[in-house]
C-alpha cells in the first residue's frame, strides 16, 4: 500500500500542485537487469528513467522521504509525454506535485570497478618502451 499516487495529476506551471491521486495498493516487485556488454560510467550522479510498458493498469514507481541528512536536490521527477504535455519539462514529485516531499527513487548499480585512467598510460610507457627497443635492435644490426 503507498500512501499517494501521482499518475494524471501532472499539470505545468503554475498548476503543478495537484496534491496527488490519494492511496493505491498494489503488488511490489523488483526489477533486475543484467547488461551483457560493459557500461562505462564515471564517478557522478546518474538518473534512471524507466519506461514500462502494460496491458492494463499503470505502472507506479516507489519513492521514500530522502535521507534527513542529505541537502542536495536529487529527488524524484515526472512528466507526461505527448502532444499539449509537460514533457519535455519535469516536475519534482513531493515538491511541485504534493507538497508532501521531497522524495526519492533509487536504484543501485554493482559491478566491476576498472582503473582505466591509470592504466592507460602505463600501458603507453609500455609501448614506447617497445618502440625504442626494437629501433636500437634494427640499428644495432644496421651497423655490424
Amino acid at each position: 500500500m503507498v500512501a499517494n499516487t501521482v499518475v494524471n495529476g501532472i499539470h505545468a506551471v503554475p498548476n503543478q500542485f495537484t496534491g496527488g491521486e490519494g492511496p493505491a495498493t498494489g503488488q511490489e516487485v523488483r526489477i533486475t537487469a543484467t547488461f551483457l556488454t560493459a557500461v562505462t560510467l564515471l564517478a557522478d550522479h546518474y538518473f534512471f528513467r524507466p519506461e514500462v510498458s502494460l496491458s492494463s493498469g499503470n505502472f507506479l514507481w516507489l519513492s521514500a522521504a530522502g535521507p534527513p541528512d542529505f541537502t542536495g536536490d536529487l529527488q524524484t521527477w515526472i512528466r507526461n509525454d505527448g502532444v499539449g504535455e509537460l514533457a519535455p519539462d519535469w516536475l519534482r514529485i513531493g515538491t511541485d506535485i504534493t507538497h508532501q516531499g521531497p522524495f526519492n527513487a533509487s536504484f543501485s548499480l554493482t559491478g566491476d570497478v576498472v582503473p582505466l585512467p591509470a592504466a592507460l598510460p602505463l600501458f603507453a610507457t609500455g609501448l614506447v618502451g617497445l618502440v625504442l627497443l626494437g629501433w636500437r635492435r634494427k640499428r644495432k644490426a644496421a651497423a655490424v
